[in-house]
């Protein structure tokens, strides 16, 4: 069964998307086992940064909100899972062998904050991963989307949010760990049982899987058709009754969510979390993946974060320059692919049509 809305064909089963999608996901499992130790980290730290690239797109390719803050997003989740790693430290293992964390004690606290203290254990430092960013972007985005702010002045806004968290978090140096962050951390154990980088590769795999497809479904449905078409015509949109801030403020906030948990993912990937990731520098990479692999594309994010951190890898055995030589392909993409790296592939092999949608129908729009 087949539906076609404005030109956009849908389909209650597309075999070669799933055909394509289980080749990717074989050979994503496969992989771990021909790599190094150092590749295979690599590769974990990629497939989180396009996961974060994946939820950026679907405010900005899908909605058309173009945010700097998605590091911030990120950076939250990975302080309450940096928290719950370094509480559970070993006594043994820990700077000065008790359990108040050692920039704590450096910097003259006696007792572990109240607000801290929660985060020790498991299921409340699960549910922050993701709660804590996901409450901070709902704040957000209800004054912003119900103030009717749009444009480039969300983009500002973003920006001056990345700018003035980092600055407050390095402030904080008592509580947050200041510049250096939150270092030398536990590894992340289940039952008692230490993952191994492997492990955490599998997981975070699957995790990046789930996203994507949890992205798909979401914007290959009437929902994801409405926030196209706002991003496409706002007015006619809300002219038909419908509430755009509810749909922005949705969107924003389970797109913070999911950069929360890649954030979560990485600290016992990477053993650290420091401000650095609130930067606005961090934030643009994040908007750089997004458009290098394709706005609206999905997996586009994914693709460019994997590309750019391998193309970056190399090119800094060759030369402290490696900024100029991703500087030249976001150029080259800019100019010659504006669709992005996506737009490369046959229209059978992406998980998402890549063009701008013609505004919905009131026949379809006004079915609530």
């Amino acid at each position: 069964m087949t539906n076609i809305v404005m030109g956009y064909k849908q389909s209650t089963f597309p075999k070669k998307l799933v055909v394509v999608s289980g080749i990717s996901l074989l050979i994503f499992t496969i992989l771990p086992f021909t790599l190094n130790s150092f590749q295979l980290s690599l590769m974990s730290k990629l497939l989180l940064f396009g996961t974060l690239g994946v939820s950026l797109d679907l405010v900005w390719g899908f909605t058309g909100i173009l945010s700097f803050a998605h590091g911030v997003f990120f950076t939250l989740g990975g302080y309450a899972s940096a928290y719950y790693l370094k509480l559970n430290l070993s006594a043994a293992s820990n700077t000065y062998g008790g359990e108040l964390p050692d920039f704590m004690v450096w910097n003259g606290l006696e007792k572990l904050p109240w607000f801290i203290a929660p985060l020790k254990h498991f299921p409340v430092a699960l549910v922050a991963t993701f709660a804590v960013p996901a409450l901070f972007a709902y704040i957000i985005g209800y004054f912003i989307f119900r103030s009717k702010v749009s444009g480039v002045y969300i983009t500002i806004i973003t920006l001056a949010i990345s700018s003035a968290l980092t600055t407050f978090f390095i402030s904080q140096q008592a509580y947050t760990g200041g510049t250096n962050g939150i270092t030398d951390v536990s590894s992340l154990r289940f039952f008692g049982v230490q993952v191994k980088p492997i492990g955490l590769y599998f997981l975070i795999l699957a995790y990046a899987a789930f996203v994507i497809a949890l992205s798909w479904f979401l914007t290959q449905s009437n929902f994801g058709l409405i926030l196209r078409s706002i991003n496409e015509n706002e007015k006619r949109i809300s002219f038909l009754g419908y509430d755009v801030a509810q749909f922005k403020i949705f969107i924003w906030t389970l797109s913070a969510a999911i950069a929360g948990v890649a954030g979560g993912l990485f600290v016992p990937l990477n053993r650290f979390i420091s401000p650095v990731y609130l930067a606005v520098a961090f934030g643009t990479q994040v908007v750089i993946w997004v458009a290098i692999g394709g706005r609206g594309s999905i997996v586009g994010p994914l693709v460019a974060a994997i590309l750019l951190g391998q193309v970056q890898n190399y090119a800094e055995k060759v030369t402290q320059d490696w900024q100029l030589v991703v500087g030249i392909l976001l150029l080259v993409v800019v100019l010659f692919l504006p669709n992005g790296l996506m737009s490369l592939l046959p229209k059978q092999a992406s998980m998402a049509n890549l063009s701008k949608p013609k505004p919905l129908p009131i026949s379809v729009l006004t079915k609530k």
